[in-house]
């Protein structure tokens, strides 16, 4: 099947991505009287930013100047030898002065009261909070689709980066059954991480890592993806909300289904200490003692029981997370049979970028998610929002700059009909039967996903993913389901090999990644780095120290 490009566009800046960080993009381009082409492949405000998995979202800025060395401390004391460092100093310069772009696209931050540390942090410091994300939404779509310099596509998904001469010319995306073409000198990645290919997710779908293996084949380089962040949440009684950590430090115990117990909570002496360190943090991380408390904890969940002390706790932390957990979700965690378990979060990697959100590809940005910016091995609570902010600003800054000093080019739209059909042929050469839908393949990579790239890895459960997809292929044509989004699948299942290939080749437990067969923190620190070339992944290892 021949595909052929239905509609094509033209445009200055071109934000794929409709979470935090594109919009704060699209704002600060059209501020800079640029026209914006914004693309998602849901609808408006739809990124991770606006899934309402909590009462609030923080974000953690720098206090003052004498914070500095100590917030940069604490960012690196948790990266573990994955960190960014140059990125680290332009966030602890910016991210203060970064907050009033929350109230461009129809945030209104406040600080919290409390100076409670956020997660993984040593040293308290001021963090702001957002919610209404309703309100928000609403704020932000009036103010851009008034807009006369944006031009709006939903339900677009990315399927190919177009490059000529070292440098991007446009993107192709895919809406219901037509490809579209939209021509831009500067493309800005904002398609978050690969949370949503995990069955059991604090994200909403579509984000899934899509973008990454456009960006890798159009010339970028992704590291650390192996490090992604799994928090427990609900399964019962209401499935996919946030589980609020600190309630563990009132935890009386831990049992599996049949209610057996498999921990002892804080009545207990010897396990007091490890139930008071886990409720000071809320992602899985094997450089803390207390994650022999996680890895006891099976897919299917385990129940939590709790003293009444929980409720009696007046600390603001405590106050706001119990009231929204029963006033808006409708759980009490005294009378209510609670059942968690680990659902896959931020993804601490993603491609690489310099201060500038620039990824070594001219004219790509990527910001947010999507991009490898201040976290390593672990993520501090409240950076990942902030870090979209920064970034984001500076991307455009940048960008506007590229746009002054690049000049124009021609390009035919056949050329690009006929090296996008040259591709597709490359990747269908190995389409054997037809006898699986989207829905149904879509299903069981979430599925295969879940079941061997969670918490608990291993080069047995890599190999066996590796063997199920090649099976799942087997039965999938790309080719005959290219009006049906076969592409996206494809590029769904390219992300979940870089992830496995990432979790193959570091053969060491440190962070958020821990193998069952190599449980100790190696001595050597050493960043994988993924790079594409002819449809094929490459892993380098670059050593850090």
């Amino acid at each position: 099947m021949k595909i052929k490009i239905k509609k094509e566009f033209k445009t200055e800046i071109l934000v794929v991505g409709t979470g935090i960080a594109g919009l704060i993009a699209t704002e600060r381009a059209l501020k800079k009287r640029k026209r914006v082409c914004l693309v998602t492949n849901k609808k408006l405000c739809g990124g991770a930013s606006y899934f309402p998995l909590k009462g609030t979202l923080g974000i953690q800025v720098t206090k003052d100047k004498d914070d500095c060395e100590r917030y940069y401390e604490d960012i690196v004391k948790m990266g573990n030898g994955m960190e960014n460092p140059e990125l680290i100093k332009t966030y602890i310069s910016n991210i203060k002065n970064s907050l009033y772009l929350l109230n461009k696209i129809g945030f209104e931050p406040w600080l919290r009261k409390d100076s409670r540390p956020a997660c993984f942090a040593k040293y308290s410091r001021d963090i702001y909070l957002i919610n209404n994300w309703k309100k928000a939404k609403e704020r932000c779509k009036r103010k851009l689709k008034n807009h006369r310099g944006l031009n709006i596509l939903e339900n677009s998904t990315l399927v190919r980066i177009v490059t000529k001469d070292k440098r991007v010319v446009g993107a192709i995306f895919q809406c219901k059954q037509n490809f579209i073409f939209v021509k831009s000198k500067v493309i800005i990645l904002a398609t978050g991480g690969v949370a949503s290919n995990y069955k059991d997710s604090l994200y909403p779908e579509g984000i899934n890592g899509i973008g990454h293996i456009a960006a890798l084949d159009a010339g970028a380089i992704a590291q650390n993806m192996e490090f992604i962040q799994f928090i427990p949440a609900f399964l019962k009684p209401k499935y996919n909300v946030l589980f609020g950590e600190h309630t563990l430090k009132y935890c009386l115990g831990m049992y599996d289904l049949r209610n057996n117990l498999l921990l002892s909570g804080v009545d207990d002496e010897k396990n007091k200490e490890l139930w008071i360190e886990r409720s000071s943090y809320a992602p899985f991380s094997v450089d803390f003692k207390s994650h022999i408390i996680d890895l006891k904890i099976p897919t299917e969940g385990v129940s939590i029981k709790y003293s009444k002390e929980l409720y009696e706790d007046k600390e603001e932390f405590y106050t706001v997370y119990l009231d929204w957990l029963k006033n808006d979700m409708g759980i009490d965690l005294l009378k209510d049979n609670i059942i968690i378990s680990h659902f896959a979060h931020s993804c601490n990697g993603g491609l690489k970028i310099d201060e500038f959100a620039r990824t070594g590809v001219n004219g790509l940005y990527a910001i947010g998610e999507v991009a490898s910016i201040i976290e390593g091995a672990n993520r501090l609570g409240g950076n990942s929002l902030g870090g979209s902010l920064v970034f984001a600003n500076r991307a455009i800054i940048n960008a506007v700059e590229y746009i002054k000093n690049t000049k124009s080019f021609k390009l035919k739209k056949r050329d690009v009909e006929q090296d996008f059909n040259a591709w597709i042929r490359e990747i269908t050469r190995e389409d054997k039967n037809n006898l699986l839908d989207k829905k149904s393949v879509i299903k069981i990579l979430k599925n295969i996903t879940s079941d061997n790239l969670g918490i608990v890895r291993s080069a047995e459960k890599v190999k066996r993913l590796f063997e199920e997809l090649k099976n799942m292929r087997e039965s999938y044509s790309i080719e005959k389901n290219l009006k049906e989004g076969s592409l996206e699948v494809y590029l769904m299942e390219e992300s979940i090999k870089m992830l496995a290939l990432s979790i193959l080749n570091r053969e060491e437990s440190r962070g958020a990644h821990y193998r069952e067969d190599f449980p100790e923190t190696s001595n050597e620190v050493v960043k994988l780095n993924v790079k594409r070339k002819n449809n094929e992944f490459i892993i380098e290892k670059v050593k850090v120290r």
